[in-house]
């Protein structure tokens, strides 16, 4: 009977011989079992798991742009997201190698969670800016060579493209900035870093990597800027700390949106409870 050594040196195996894009789906997918094992704990496991929840991102917490693109708000959301990335992720992977498509998926993540924060004021989750992303690197390999592109794929994978753009219009409750930024980066992060044979640091990608760092930062300082504009970054971000029990750090939320709106009602009105307990 095989020892526990042998099943150790089996699982080794078969983790080393998985793709990128098969690493991605696998973690999606614990982060969605997490997500449902913290909904039955404390019934918000996307917010404590990192959505895009604009006011905290206003009050510091970045670290949400990144975490947003691992979580999905029900099983279906997931199932089409992972369907997606499997189909395109692999090709992605080999025409781009390992550390490109990392970058193009992560980086095209970022975007578009930054583009969400600016523009779409409610919470938002979801893989689909990394996944259109990919899209968006897959529009740079028929830009590349539109005739050979053609003989491997035909238009299926520009169909599918203008299908999820379509579906992404038409139904309701979509982040189409979130969508709209992950597909146009990926074409220029793609363009920024070339295919995986090429070299990256030449001059004809000055100008795509130029503007990577441009769409990785404008959405998130403007979208700063747009949300400390307003009262209500300080009344949500206050609340939201004190109802996960974080009462110092509600305070200091209240004490800093106080500086500003002296008298703000609500922020008032949760000092003055907050400074009785």
């Amino acid at each position: 009977m095989p020892n526990i050594n042998y099943y150790k040196n089996r699982i080794r195996n078969r983790i080393k011989i998985l793709t990128l894009t098969e690493g991605l789906i696998v973690i999606n997918v614990i982060m969605f079992l997490l997500t449902q094992l913290f909904n039955l704990v404390s019934g918000d496991g996307l917010l404590t798991l990192g959505a895009k929840v604009n006011a905290l991102i206003g009050l510091g917490e970045y670290w949400r742009l990144f975490t947003a693109m691992f979580l999905h708000a029900s099983i279906m959301h997931l199932i089409f997201n992972m369907m997606v990335l499997y189909i395109l992720g692999r090709d992605i992977e080999r025409f781009f190698g390992k550390k490109k498509f990392l970058l193009i998926y992560f980086l095209s993540g970022l975007v578009g969670s930054g583009a969400s924060f600016l523009l779409v004021p409610g919470v938002s989750v979801g893989a689909s800016g990394a996944i259109f992303g990919l899209m968006g690197a897959n529009l740079f390999l028929y830009k590349l060579n539109p005739l050979v592109y053609k003989r491997l794929y035909g238009t299926d994978l520009l169909i599918l493209i203008g299908i999820n753009l379509v579906l992404g219009f038409i139904t309701p409750n979509i982040d189409m900035a979130g969508h709209i930024g992950g597909l146009i980066s990926g074409f220029v992060i793609a363009s920024a870093l070339g295919l995986n044979v090429e070299k990256i640091w030449v001059k004809k990608r000055a100008p795509y990597q130029m503007l990577t760092v441009l769409l990785l930062v404008l959405p998130i300082v403007f979208g700063t800027l747009k949300i400390q504009s307003s009262e209500d970054l300080f009344v949500s971000g206050a609340y939201y700390y004190y109802t996960e029990g974080k009462i110092n750090r509600s305070l200091d939320v209240i004490e800093k949106g106080l500086k500003k709106y002296p008298e703000q009602a609500d922020l008032l009105y949760m000092k003055s409870i907050l400074d009785k307990n």
